[in-house]
């Protein structure tokens, strides 16, 4: 009789949800009522009163009444460790109109530096945090001096960054990185000069370093070797260990805060690899992290990690490699991507390639043939079609099924001819564009790529009818939040931060775009088979909205409410609690 009871209650659900909307995005779209978990995966799918069967003595039973379940949703694209423990850092100064719109114009700006100047000792840096393109939302619509900076601050060294591809700096500032009007261009980066010559104080792409490396031990010998070996400078931090992990925790509630179960996070160095490494190891780890390593402009070496041998796929469920990261041009936000024509407003830029074709097609090739996935970071035409051009060459010479590289950005955020569509499907090309780029930065790209260029500009309908799988990723949380609904929502209403609306011809259904943050990011990280969809042997990711999504207005989406979001089978965050 024990043996029969202990037979019964091993049949028995951990977890049951009843009387709901379960959206299963399974290949039938099946919306069912009920879902049982066992051991950490689903073990149930249906109508409530067959999943009520599952129920024993100590399920734990979550009475949807009408609330809707989807799978898991994953963001492919973030910064999150980093994103994360900057975000806890005292000494660094908020300014991101995203996070804070009260600041409206450079004197706001100016004023909180000036407060914050006053209670730190003089002669030490003053760190600033702004968003990207914010000039084109400030009242003075353009980006402060180094004068303003000097204003705000004249006895200490002080920068203020606009995301991750433009930073300015005081004359202070400058006068300590030694920049004048004679210091040439560092590799991959512009110092930007006036008609005299001399420094304007704003500096792009890895000319940021030349400053933003002094704030950290060691980030002169950084900047000089670097210069010394002609390379570009990397990005170098002074967090230790314990602050990656508190950033690491603080990020990862942000994100099951609005339901996120999965993200790729970009890793620069052998600490933040560590880091995410020992959160894992003390079982506070909440959600699923697939880490994409960049191999160029990094702490970590392309031949580091070949040498190593631990490729695309080495870890578990909770913590895996992903894929490796290069990046060939420069932001879009701060007007550095590689396009063949110029930008409307600055008739003179290009952009910055920063990986030259034949270095890009030795890594791709290299990385390739070692068995790994390549995430590239491509997103004027010209570094798109770059990295096209390397794919197609690389995978002439060794045919690999199944490899999904990726592009990162890109021309499926715009200027997506069907030719390049065409060779994209033709080489089996993973696209992950930045559908929020839409709703944060629509209204600046008008101006500095022009309506022409923004014709059909993310062009998710084109994708879809064309046959190409895809998903998205924000670049956050450093200058602007993750938040899968808002993106879900971006793709059917197409609205900007203005109001405007964007090619509303490339809008998709709303059942499409849950699509693109489930089951379709789930093959982009090898993972369909186990996430992405409810369904019987899958992981227990799930996220409870307060509203279904597919029944109510579509302009409501990006505000549902997040009830519970739940990782192999456990609350992993519960609303109000």
């Amino acid at each position: 009789m024990l043996d029969d009871f202990m037979v019964v209650e091993y049949l028995f659900a951990d977890l049951v949800l009843l009387d709901g909307d379960v959206i299963t995005v399974d290949s039938g779209e099946r919306i069912a009522e009920a879902v049982a978990v066992k051991d950490g995966k689903i073990i149930g799918v249906g109508s409530s009163e067959e999943i009520k069967r599952l129920i024993g003595a100590t399920t734990k039973v979550i009475a949807l009444a009408g609330r809707a379940v989807l799978p898991g949703l994953t963001d492919a694209h973030v910064h999150m460790i980093q994103g994360g423990t900057r975000d806890l850092d005292p000494d660094k100064l908020d300014c991101r109109d995203f996070y804070y719109p009260e600041i409206r114009s450079i004197a706001d700006v100016v004023a909180k530096i000036r407060a914050h100047s006053n209670r730190i000792p003089q002669g030490e840096w003053i760190e600033v945090i702004g968003s990207p393109m914010q000039d084109y939302r400030f009242k003075e619509r353009r980006f402060p001096t180094r004068r303003d900076l000097d204003e705000a601050a004249p006895e200490h060294p002080a920068f203020m960054s606009f995301g991750a591809h433009i930073t300015v700096v005081n004359s202070l500032g400058l006068r300590r990185a030694r920049i004048t009007g004679e210091t040439p261009d560092p590799v991959a980066g512009i110092i930007v000069k006036d008609d005299a010559g001399e420094p304007t104080g704003m500096l792009r792409e890895k000319a940021q370093n030349l400053v933003t490396n002094l704030t950290s031990p060691g980030g002169e010998h950084v900047i000089r070797d670097a210069i010394e070996r002609g390379v570009t400078i990397p990005s170098i931090h002074s967090y230790g260990f314990e602050d990656l992990k508190r950033g690491i925790r603080s990020a990862v509630q942000r994100c099951l805060e609005r339901g996120v179960t999965t993200v790729h996070d970009i890793v620069t160095s052998p600490e933040e690899l560590r880091a995410y490494q020992e959160v894992l190891l003390e079982g506070d780890l909440k959600m699923r992290i697939l880490l994409l390593v960049r191999a160029y402009e990094s702490k970590i070496r392309a031949d580091s990690l070949l040498n190593v041998g631990l490729g695309t796929g080495f870890g578990n469920d909770w913590l895996k490699i992903g894929g490796i990261k290069l990046s060939i041009d420069g932001g879009m936000t701060g007007c550095n991507a590689a396009f063949y024509e110029p930008y409307c407003h600055e008739p003179w830029n290009y952009g910055v390639v920063r990986i030259p074709q034949e270095t890009l097609d030795i890594l791709v090739e290299r990385f390739h043939r070692a068995g790994d996935r390549l995430c590239v970071h491509a997103i004027g035409d010209k570094a798109f079609d770059m990295i096209l051009d390397a794919y197609e060459k690389t995978l002439k010479k060794y045919p690999r099924m199944d490899h999904r590289h990726r592009i990162e950005h890109g021309p499926s955020n715009y200027l997506c001819t069907p030719e390049r569509l065409r060779r994209m499907k033709e080489l089996g090309i993973f696209p992950v564009p930045n559908i929020n780029f839409l709703y944060y930065f629509g209204d600046p790209l008008m101006v500095t790529l022009g309506e022409e260029r923004m014709m059909d500009a993310f062009p998710f309908k084109m994708m879809m009818n064309a046959g190409i799988r895809f998903t998205s990723g924000t670049d956050a949380p450093g200058y602007m939040p993750i938040d899968v609904l808002r993106d879900i929502w971006s793709c059917v209403a197409r609205k900007t931060w203005s109001g405007d609306t964007i090619s509303p011809e490339q809008a998709v259904t709303v059942m499409d775009a849950i699509k693109i943050f489930t089951i379709d990011a789930a093959y982009c990280g090898f993972e369909e088979a186990i996430k992405g969809s409810i369904e019987v042997g899958k992981l227990a990711d799930l996220v409870v909205l307060r509203e279904n999504p597919l029944k109510i207005d579509a302009e409501r989406i990006k505000d549902i409410e997040v009830d519970y979001t739940i990782v192999n089978g456990e609350i992993m965050y519960q609303k109000g609690s």
